[in-house]
């Protein structure tokens, strides 16, 4: 578990977020990463700990998300909330180019909450760059939706929770990361030790999460292929075979730094459970078999 990083549970967080969401605005919601994968699997050891410190809420439909990003966003500022800058950015203007402007990321009024909240947005139909900014305005300023590109194969089959919002399934978020890195994104992440390449976190992120499934169901193969034939036809109908290969391009980039990608995992997604380095190499080969059966 990095500095920055604490175990949060699920549960008490979704509850809090959604008391916060307007009720109008929740069925727009879908939540997705760390949060998302240990609500998933709070069942295996009897909790929903995750060590993360950002709660990702993706906004859909992308038709909506610039009014939904606007509406969520300054009524979580007028409670209080207050907005991190990374790398320095501040809120812009009508002349700051949308890639100049920050993402939207509030922690709660607590002083000690120690976590944040950051909007993220669905990508319109057919957008081929692996991100884009969408401008959205608050009284603090201009901020933008950072929309990627497959984004929708993560939320697809999103689980209705009792918070009034969606939470995106394990399988799904997996085969994003997997699409999403056939052209491994190689930008180094200065917050984790080492800098490693962005593709080593997000693919071991998909290994980390057949982990868990493992764990979770004797039946995992059978429910993720379902699950990943259903998103695909939803999203790419008529593509299955290019979108096969692009999941066994996006798992074959990490073969060669699993043992990076596992000490990521167990700082992150794993540290409530843990696996040990040979655990998470068979997990690779059984999920390499899992892609080949699409």
């Amino acid at each position: 578990m990095s500095a920055h990083q604490q175990l949060l549970d699920a549960d008490a967080l979704l509850s809090r977020i959604a008391q916060r969401v307007p009720t109008n605005l929740r069925e727009n919601v879908v939540i997705i990463g760390s949060i998302a994968c240990a609500w998933s699997f709070r069942d295996i050891f009897g909790n929903a700990a995750v060590a993360t410190k950002d709660i990702d809420l993706l906004l859909r439909p992308a038709v909506d998300a610039i009014s939904s990003a606007e509406a969520l966003g300054q009524q979580l500022l007028d409670q209080g909330w207050r907005p991190h800058y990374p790398n320095g950015q501040e809120p812009g203007g009508t002349d700051t180019p949308e890639e100049a402007l920050p993402a939207l990321r509030l922690s709660p009024p607590e002083d000690d909450a120690g976590w944040f909240v950051e909007l993220l947005g669905s990508p319109e139909p057919g957008q081929e760059k692996r991100r884009v900014w969408c401008r959205f305005e608050t009284d603090m300023g201009h901020f933008a939706l950072p929309c990627f590109r497959f984004m929708p194969v993560a939320t697809c089959g999103a689980e209705l929770s009792n918070y009034g919002f969606r939470i995106a399934s394990p399988s799904s978020m997996a085969l994003a990361h997997l699409l999403e890195h056939s052209e491994p994104d190689k930008t180094p992440i200065s917050a984790l030790h080492g800098n490693p390449p962005r593709y080593v976190k997000d693919v071991g992120r998909a290994l980390a999460l057949w982990w868990l499934a493992l764990e979770q169901s004797s039946a995992a193969d059978e429910e993720w292929l379902a699950q990943w034939q259903r998103t695909l036809h939803s999203v790419f109908p008529g593509n299955l075979e290019q979108m096969k290969a692009a999941a066994e391009k996006g798992l074959a980039v990490l073969e060669s730094f699993l043992g990076d990608a596992h000490v990521i995992a167990v700082t992150g997604v794993l540290a409530a459970h843990g696996t040990t380095l040979p655990s998470f190499k068979r997990a690779f080969g059984d999920l390499s078999e899992l892609i080949a059966e699409l």
